[in-house]
């Protein structure tokens, strides 16, 4: 009896996490590329226990059950780790992607808030968390290093597969530290592919408005392609259209010796999430049931067949309801 009326007036504490924690942890681009800008996070809590629990009116009170879990926790906060995991129910894959990325980049100095490492180990652990698949399937096209959003962007842009909309393009690296031979001088590249020297970066307009930073980057890739560096600029345009990026995908491709070409239908509703993100922001997950136009998309090799195949399946998911799943006998 003693035990009972212990174990009921044992205070459970509760722990800071999802969307809360991550402003916390101040995680780059939360508000206005994860969530609009203009949101307030409500706090939201988590309680490490398998009880019934009284949730009162007005807060966001959650429980878990899973082993282990509650050593991901610091001053009572969920860390990074374990919010990814709870994110990963509510974000779709693409945003989770991005969420990775931006806990993982070097926005805020010259480490990361938390490493991939740590990422993986905990959804690895955290057997039978309900977004543990797709954390999983996310951590696979994170990467550390990423300095600004838009670096982010255009890593999903060409690192993703085409199921999800990006250009297959592997073994790219975030801020690369290049030496050159002859100079000795020291340079980052902000996307790199080792295997053919290939750099690839983005030209920010508020860095690159002015005829200093103009000289400098001029002279950078003068020294670089002395050492047998090719260089490749990209700037906001040719990610935000279409068109363009398709002649940047295919330029890049070429230098590495790729061959993009569509196979997977699923191409083009990754390919408009991406853009979407990176227009629109938070605001910019459009629902399956709205159709992707084909001029929405680059026209790659393959496009226009596995095209016709996607508009089969988009019609036959918009008619599902209309029809039984067996015909009468």
């Amino acid at each position: 009896m003693n035990t009972k009326n212990e174990h009921s007036n044992t205070k459970l504490e509760k722990y800071l996490c999802g969307r809360a924690a991550l402003e916390y942890w101040q995680v780059p681009n939360l508000k206005g590329g994860l969530e609009p800008s203009d949101i307030v996070i409500p706090e939201e809590h988590v309680i490490f226990t398998d009880r019934t629990i009284y949730r009162p009116q007005g807060i966001i009170l959650h429980t878990c059950r899973i082993k282990g879990a509650d050593k991901y926790t610091q001053e009572g906060v969920c860390t990074l780790p374990l919010v990814f995991l709870q994110m990963a129910n509510e974000y779709s894959i693409h945003k989770l992607i991005f969420l990775g990325l931006q806990i993982c980049s070097c926005q805020h100095g010259y480490y990361p808030l938390c490493s991939k490492k740590e990422l993986l180990n905990c959804a690895k652990e955290l057997y039978g968390h309900r977004g543990r698949r797709k954390a999983l399937r996310a951590l696979r096209y994170i990467e550390e290093g990423s300095r600004s959003p838009m670096e982010s962007y255009l890593f999903m842009f060409l690192r993703l597969p085409n199921a999800l909309g990006g250009c297959g393009i592997t073994n790219l690296q975030f801020n690369a530290q290049i030496t050159t031979e002859k100079t000795g001088k020291l340079y980052y590249a902000d996307l790199y592919v080792p295997s053919h020297k290939l750099i690839i970066e983005y030209d920010s307009k508020d860095f690159h408005n002015n005829d200093q930073s103009f000289y400098r980057d001029k002279i950078r890739a003068t020294n670089l392609s002395v050492e047998g560096y090719q260089v490749v600029s990209v700037c906001y345009e040719q990610l935000a259209k279409t068109h363009h990026f398709e002649i940047l995908a295919l330029d890049i491709a070429s230098r590495i010796g790729k061959k993009i070409r569509i196979r997977a239908r699923k191409f083009f509703e990754g390919f408009i999430a991406i853009t979407d993100l990176l227009l629109k922001g938070a605001r910019a997950c459009r629902s399956r049931a709205q159709k992707v136009l084909f001029h929405e998309v680059p026209k790659f090799p393959g496009v226009r067949i596995i095209y016709e195949i996607y508009e089969i399946a988009w019609n036959n998911l918009r008619n599902y309801p209309k029809h039984t799943l067996f015909k009468a006998r």
